[in-house]
């Protein structure tokens, strides 16, 4: 199954990549095979991997931190990382993005930050998260990292849990 959604991901950032926001969404719960799936995306394309969680912390670890939830700060290092690693215009798979929820950092929407990115290259985020109507649901509610992101009319392409 994951080479059928390996394949149709390669298709999609295909047919975005000259669309405005060339984003396209791989969701599915923990568990679900996004990383894998990326990681052959990554190996059968020209397209950069990137563990954000990892990328991210790495960053904090250097900075005061009143500078780490001020809102400015996350974002800017979003857009270094996406910036170091796609050199020339190279699609990014975006993984690992839950670091991102933590009330630490106000919660960042994924998706409008990597909306943002999306504009200079294509943008493939794996998002941890269910779909309800037009909307992906990251963990439960009453948590504190419980945050619903709109899906506006992004390409959103669903895994099932294998």
């Amino acid at each position: 199954m994951s080479d059928e959604i390996a394949k149709r991901v390669l298709e999609t950032i295909k047919a975005v990549s000259q669309d405005r926001h060339k984003l396209v969404i791989l969701l599915g719960v923990f568990g679900s095979g996004k990383t894998k799936i990326l990681k052959q995306i990554e190996a059968e394309s020209d397209a950069v991997y990137v563990n954000l969680n990892l990328e991210l912390s790495e960053r904090f670890l250097q900075l005061p931190a009143s500078k780490v939830g001020d809102g400015v700060t996350a974002p800017a290092l979003i857009g270094d990382i996406c910036d170091q690693f796609s050199q020339g215009g190279k699609t990014l798979l975006i993984d690992n993005v839950e670091l991102l929820f933590s009330p630490e950092l106000s919660k960042i929407n994924p998706v409008d930050t990597f909306k943002r990115m999306s504009r200079e290259r294509p943008v493939v985020l794996a998002l941890p998260a269910v779909r309800q109507g037009n909307l992906a649901i990251y963990s439960t509610p009453n948590s504190a990292d419980y945050f619903p992101i709109p899906l506006e009319d992004f390409v959103v392409i669903e895994i099932e849990k294998e």
